[in-house]
């Protein structure tokens, strides 16, 4: 069984997008989208798909999102996507989760490639850092910090993955990327949101 789990903050304007591809999946069993307090429309956008919605009433960051959806899914295999993808395909989702399903991994983790030139410098610096990602529930028990990690939840994740001597797969997604933060916000407010999700990611890291 697989559970795609997808935290969303402010995502009203993108969210649909990837859940429309979603819908048209079989392999899929159950779509969590966690409405991690927004205060646009999200939660209505969300509503109307084929979804299992969970809201949390203030903002609690990815880590404890994530960590909401995961409770709250069934699935043997636990798939995690942002939700404001761009170029998202059912062949991006096939080739994300095939390895897990082939048992070549515990966890695989999608690179964007062939993009757009600004997502695809910052996942070459850091690919570690994506949060497309697929893996066996089994692995997800007692993850340390995930739930305070906020934007560090991906480091949260690989540190599990090390200590428990996971294998992970790097899984190239091809001419697909995500909505940067200064395209949501502007300029200055999207720069300040980039700078404190790097502090929580160092705070993880450190």
């Amino acid at each position: 069984m697989i559970s795609v789990v997808i935290p969303a903050f402010n995502e009203g304007k993108n969210i649909g997008r990837v859940l429309s591809v979603l819908e048209t999946i079989d392999l899929i069993d159950e779509i969590i989208v966690v409405n991690d307090g927004s205060t646009d429309d999200t939660k209505e956008q969300a509503s109307k798909y084929n979804v299992k919605l969970v809201n949390l009433e203030k903002n609690q960051g990815k880590g404890k999102a994530l960590k909401a959806g995961i409770d709250n899914s069934k699935g043997d295999i636990i798939v995690m996507l942002d939700a404001d993808l761009i170029g998202f395909t059912k062949k991006h989702f096939v080739n994300l989760v095939s390895p897990v399903l082939k048992n070549e991994a515990d966890m695989t983790i999608g690179i964007f490639s062939g993009g757009r030139k600004s997502t695809d410098f910052a996942q070459k610096i850091a690919p570690f850092l994506s949060g497309q990602r697929a893996i066996k529930r089994q692995f997800l028990e007692n993850i340390e910090e995930m739930e305070i990690s906020r934007f560090g939840v991906e480091i949260a994740l690989n540190r599990h993955a090390e200590k428990n001597k996971l294998r992970v797969v790097n899984v190239p997604l091809e001419n697909m990327s995500h909505v940067m933060k200064e395209e949501k916000l502007g300029l200055v407010k999207g720069f300040y949101a980039r700078l404190k999700m790097y502090f929580d990611i160092l705070k993880m890291w450190i």
